[in-house]
């Protein structure tokens, strides 16, 4: 199957294809999917803009700033970054059979977070992140790192409540807490406990369900005003 953003993405920026950058991500990714059949599999592209910054959205392909990189230390870093797109997508949270057909790759980027994120689904992939990475041998507290770089990013740029948190609705949980629950979690997973992955997918279905539910009750109240007040009614 054809992927239009990995293509619209590779026209539109620099990626880099050889040097440790690649080779890292490579072999992070690789090491976190050991489990996962070769056909099923995906890739992580280092991809050369300014924000300090990873994603994944429709596809099979992870996409990781050379900038971001460059601050992060080890492949246990790294890899606490692949883990988390990865648990995006065995969370269900990129819509199935949905494409970036027609849109531009600088369109559908800043429309990114408007579409994928929540804070509930930030928080459940930074949970299951922790458990790919311990599973693949990563070391959790070196794992840390990534978010720990995070925060002084942010710090750098001054954005104190993505630290802190604040009381404007943010779709990614503060960094500080981010990093208080993941461990807390590493420290579960040692003693045996796991993130419901099947719980966390009827949740989120349900709660889809509900938003659709919501969403349709709202315009057909919406229809009947304008129907109410259309001439000869």
């Amino acid at each position: 199957m054809t992927d239009e953003l990995r293509e619209s993405i590779e026209r539109d920026y620099v990626i880099e294809r050889s040097g440790w950058a690649p080779e890292r991500v490579a072999r992070v990714t690789e090491r976190l999917q050991r489990d996962v059949p070769a056909d099923q599999r995906f890739e992580s592209l280092v991809v050369w803009w300014a924000e300090h910054s990873a994603f994944t959205v429709f596809g099979r392909t992870i996409y990781l700033s050379r900038r971001l990189l460059e601050r992060l230390a080890d492949d246990d870093a790294v890899a606490f970054v692949v883990a988390h797109e990865l648990a995006h997508h065995r969370l269900g949270h990129i819509p199935a059979g949905v494409t970036a057909r027609l849109l531009p790759a600088r369109l559908v980027l800043a429309l990114l977070g408007t579409w994928l994120c929540s804070s509930a689904h930030e928080a459940d992939a930074d949970r299951l992140a922790i458990e790919l990475c311990m599973t693949a041998g990563y070391d959790p507290e070196r794992c840390l790192a990534a978010l720990e770089i995070l925060t002084l990013v942010s710090l750098d740029y001054g954005d104190v409540d993505g630290v802190l948190g604040g009381t404007g609705r943010r779709s990614h949980p503060a960094l500080s807490d981010r990093i208080a629950e993941v461990r807390a979690h590493a420290a579960g997973v040692q003693s045996g406990a796991r993130l419901d992955v099947q719980r966390t997918l009827a949740r989120d279905r349900q709660q889809r369900k509900h938003r659709i539910l919501t969403g349709l009750a709202g315009t057909a109240a919406a229809a009947l005003v304008v129907l109410r007040r259309l001439p000869g009614r």
